[in-house]
């Protein structure tokens, strides 16, 4: 049920005026068209953003992607346990720190990472035509200066 539609048939306590609700919401709908979309190794979003980070900075440690990304580690272990038996990532002993894993995309990865790039200019392309540019835009400079709050976070 759309949220419109869930909001006039409930009283939503004013949850709906609230910037973290509504965040959760939208992502909630971003990420299912996202998912919707999906084709081949049907990557969800999570994924996607792991497996694009470690196509753009290969032989990054895990704990660099947790940074990155702002995951668990507990969180990571399992979605590169996930993207292993697709055959899309492997992990690399360092050769400095015995401890420290060094990811790398599999042949296969570069492929799987190319048409889910694909997949995500067009959902993009589908957030851009709701938003307009302008408003595209907008919103990402204001997601931008909420994530300031994760910075503020760590450093008290």
């Amino acid at each position: 049920m759309p949220l419109s539609e869930s909001i006039a048939a409930t009283d939503m306590a004013d949850l709906d005026r609230q910037v973290g609700f509504m965040l959760r919401q939208a992502q909630l709908a971003v990420f299912a068209d996202f998912i919707a979309k999906q084709r081949g190794a049907a990557l969800r979003p999570g994924q996607f953003s792991i497996l694009a980070i470690i196509g753009r900075n290969p032989g990054l440690s895990q704990t660099k992607v947790c940074s990155a990304l702002g995951i668990k580690r507990a969180n990571l272990v399992a979605a590169i346990d996930a993207l292993e038996s697709l055959g899309l990532v492997r992990r690399d002993v360092s050769v400095t720190d015995r401890r420290s894993n060094r990811l790398h995309l599999t042949p296969a990865g570069p492929r799987a990472l190319q048409a889910a790039l694909d997949i995500q200019a067009e959902h993009e392309a589908r957030i851009t035509r709701l938003l307009g540019t302008a408003g595209k835009r907008a919103l990402l400079k204001q997601l931008a200066k909420l994530c300031e709050l994760r910075k503020t976070r760590s450093s008290e």
